[in-house]
């Protein structure tokens, strides 16, 4: 049991019993600072004729973080907020004296994670509105109308709210009002499919869009979308597969929706994390940098059709914390088969990841010569965090081959391939995430290759031929 349960059941037991607001009470006013030094006061806001949407949590409580990720206050704000038609103000108010700015950041003894990245809306760091509230339970959300009454109004959805809201005082909205959201991707080889995100944010539904992928800052790929989005609806669209610089910065933006500009371009472009696999030997070294809660930690390898090649954990150490194996390294010694891609994903049984101690928390991978090529420090997560295609034992991920004049033909193709070679080669064929679809042993300029049973797409095929690698890239129609 952890540290955080404690507070848990000390803060539950000090508001029971308490009576909250009635609805329809007059809301108690107050003039607060948020974490980054703005004012708020109740009654301003009021005046402008604005509706004051209130989240009252702890950074402790589990529903709480599970409403927080909903995103149904960042809709709301980004409809209704500054983010779009500034007819609401939304607040956060972490409302537990016992909690620090730590905790709001994800990185305290007594937080399900941080609050504070991705949050458009104004944070405050105080209990004093919990008690004007006389709130009986965390998490607790008010809304307060222009005239200045108060009603609970649920953790509920952005859609919800909005109703709650225009049954009182009809909101207008925003048109075309479109936010690109971030996203990331892994891939096994340089070659990769990026996935773009956006969501509807606006009164009118979205039936097309454009969007840019950018490479710091230089478009690289541009793509249309069509169909129907409805307010609060994210839609994704497939760029076509670019060569992933993994040190280059990407983002995303919708450049225009329903053949006009949109509402608010601060909101339509966002960040890409796009990244390749790193090349590993076939020999690595997994080591653990465990957290004050061993038992609690496990870990695994899987390769790319989902199968675990190495795992690890739960280590020795007690149950309240502590024990052999706490706050220390532990070494795991790994072979990979060759040509393959795999996924490592940390596991945390209690659900809090691996946060508590005064020693580096994490993975990291090193290579025969015993050099680290990858690592994952300090993670932030509850059960599980997944890192896909963290590694590959594959030459395609790095391009570090022969080169032979070996290619395939004709490409394009409807799928019967041959390969310019008099004798036999073996050729490996790999999708774009770096997964083996096919393979064959016997192709030459004679032997065909019959690719016709995979979808129509881009593929690698890598070329064996004695010692001499090659790849070459396959288009199917």
């Amino acid at each position: 049991m952890k540290k955080i349960t404690l507070f848990i059941a000390f803060l539950l037991f000090s508001i029971a019993g308490k009576a909250q607001i009635p609805n329809g009470s007059v809301a108690p006013d107050f003039t607060v600072t948020d974490i980054n030094g703005v004012s708020h006061t109740l009654s301003t806001y009021l005046a402008a004729g604005k509706t004051v949407v209130i989240d009252i949590s702890a950074t402790w409580c589990q529903p709480c973080w599970n409403y927080h990720n909903t995103k149904a206050l960042e809709d709301l704000y980004y409809s209704y907020g500054p983010g779009g038609s500034n007819e609401v103000v939304v607040l956060f108010v972490e409302g537990d004296n016992n909690t620090t700015l730590a905790d709001l950041n994800g990185t305290g003894t007594n937080t399900r994670g941080n609050w504070v990245a991705g949050t458009p809306y104004p944070i405050i760091d105080g209990s004093n509105i919990a008690s004007l509230y006389q709130i009986d339970a965390f998490p607790t959300v008010f809304r307060v109308m222009p005239n200045g009454l108060v009603y609970e109004a649920g953790a509920s959805s952005a859609s919800t709210l909005r109703a709650q809201i225009n049954n009182f005082a009809p909101l207008v909205g925003a048109q075309n009002n479109v936010g690109a959201l971030e996203n990331s991707g892994a891939y096994c080889t340089p070659t990769g499919a990026p996935v773009g995100r956006f969501r509807n944010y606006g009164e009118n539904s979205i039936s097309n869009a454009t969007l840019h992928l950018k490479e710091n800052g230089t478009v690289v790929a541009t793509k249309a979308f069509t169909g129907t989005t409805p307010r609060f609806t994210t839609r994704t669209v497939n760029f076509d597969p670019i060569t992933v610089n993994p040190d280059a910065e990407y983002t995303v933006e919708v450049v225009d929706v329903n053949g006009a500009s949109v509402f608010n371009p601060s909101i339509a472009e966002a960040e890409m994390d796009l990244t390749v696999a790193r090349q590993a030997t076939e020999s690595i070294v997994l080591k653990v940098y465990t957290d004050n809660y061993p038992t609690e930690i496990s870990w695994n390898v899987k390769n790319s059709g989902g199968t675990i090649v190495a795992s690890g954990g739960p280590y020795v150490g007690s149950a309240n914390g502590g024990g052999a194996d706490a706050n220390t390294t532990k070494i795991h010694n790994i072979n990979l088969p060759a040509n393959e891609c795999y996924t490592i994903t940390l596991l945390d049984s209690f659900g809090d990841g691996w946060g508590y101690g005064s020693t580096p928390h994490g993975i990291e991978v090193f290579d025969s010569s015993n050099t680290s090529i990858y690592s994952v420090l300090s993670p932030i997560f509850s059960t599980s965090l997944v890192k896909s295609n963290a590694l590959t034992t594959s030459l395609l991920s790095t391009g570090s081959f022969e080169v032979s004049q070996l290619s395939i033909f004709p490409n394009p193709s409807n799928g019967i391939v041959y390969v310019n070679s008099e004798n036999p080669v073996a050729v490996d064929v790999f999708d774009v995430t770096g997964k083996v679809v096919f393979s064959a042993s016997q192709v030459s300029k004679e032997r065909s290759m019959n690719l016709s049973t995979l979808q129509k797409g881009i593929y690698f095929a890598r070329i064996t031929n004695g010692n001499s690698i090659s790849t070459e890239k396959i288009i199917l129609n």
